[in-house]
């Protein structure tokens, strides 16, 4: 499971299990605080995802999570931290042979045109799906169709002329927006969804980011235990603290996350609360959709969707150290 925390939380723990306990007002305006607890068995635990600034967390807590290696991520307004193992897996050759291929032009373009392929062709199929689903319901979707087979068309040509990082970055930017323009017409017009901008704090794009962040973690957590490095920037400029490999490696999943957060959308009203963040129900109800999607296996995977994550990670070790070929994980729904 995922366990979501958020707001003025302690997390502790108490033998093998996870102790969280949530401070409640009394509802009779007495102004006195009653500590609601849940107690969570570490063997269920998947991911703990910290909503916030003012959650506290003890250090039996983390070493417990760090020794099962369930890793902790913290979603702030501002950026996330991840808290994870980096497991005992040999990494100095494999980090080695990262480094080295990392001067490499050739390589480097080769592999990040597979993970943005992964993107816009995870896209493409998410808008195409959601088409079908609409003309399931009796409305008109043969242009919206052909209009997304035109772009897809145009993705994949484009795509083979593009040679060097520079060029890949504004393809990545150019047709991602022409895709989330696609996707934002499945989102119901009262929320006013303009596109992704990360810096927004509308719901959407708040949903987004949240959404973004859990497949960051896990992500991250899939790169550490394959032994690779997650700062190295292939397409993602490198910057200090900047998990760029992450940033990289996450664009062949992120139409999970567009995906879980467009179902939600349509079924509740998603919303903010004062501080910026998602209110409990928004949480709740995108958390449920992004794992019930983590857990979906489609006939072209070997995998669940989570469980790609992770064979790709080790399929791009295995390319760095061996130089098989590393194929993209595509989001597909039919």
């Amino acid at each position: 499971m995922i366990l979501i925390v958020k707001g003025g939380a302690k997390i502790g723990k108490r033998g093998s299990t996870v102790v969280v306990s949530v401070a409640k007002k009394d509802e009779n305006g007495s102004g006195s605080i009653t500590w609601e607890t849940q107690y969570i068995p570490i063997l269920d635990l998947e991911v703990l995802v910290v909503i916030g600034s003012r959650a506290r967390i003890s250090s039996g807590a983390i070493l417990m999570l760090s020794e099962v290696g369930v890793p902790v991520l913290i979603h702030g307004k501002r950026g996330d931290a991840f808290l994870m193992n980096p497991f005992n897996v040999k990494i100095a050759e494999a980090r080695r042979r990262l480094y080295s291929l990392f001067e490499n032009p050739s390589w480097r373009i080769t592999i990040g045109k597979a993970f943005i392929e992964g993107k816009l062709r995870g896209m493409v199929n998410l808008a195409r799906y959601l088409a079908y689903k609409d003309a399931e319901k009796g409305m008109n979707m043969e242009e919206v169709l052909r209009e997304i087979a035109g772009i897809e068309e145009s993705i994949e040509k484009e795509g083979t002329a593009v040679n060097n990082i520079d060029e890949l970055r504004i393809y990545e930017a150019k047709w991602s927006k022409r895709l989330w323009q696609a996707l934002s017409t499945y989102i119901p017009s009262e929320y006013e969804f303009k596109g992704r901008d990360p810096k927004s704090r509308d719901p959407i794009n708040a949903a987004i980011s949240y959404t973004y962040a859990i497949i960051y973690g896990l992500c991250t957590h899939a790169l550490i235990a394959s032994g690779l490095d997650p700062y190295v920037g292939i397409v993602h400029t490198e910057r200090a603290g900047k998990t760029s490999l992450t940033y990289d490696f996450s664009e062949m999943f992120k139409p999970i996350a567009m995906h879980a957060t467009i179902i939600s959308s349509r079924q509740i009203k998603i919303s903010t609360d004062s501080s910026g963040y998602l209110t409990t129900n928004s949480l709740e109800t995108i958390t449920r959709h992004l794992y019930r999607l983590l857990k979906r296996k489609h006939e072209k995977w070997k995998y669940t969707a989570r469980g790609e994550i992770y064979a790709k990670s080790w399929e791009l070790r295995e390319n760095i150290e061996k130089g098989k070929k590393f194929s993209p994980f595509i989001y597909r729904l039919k």
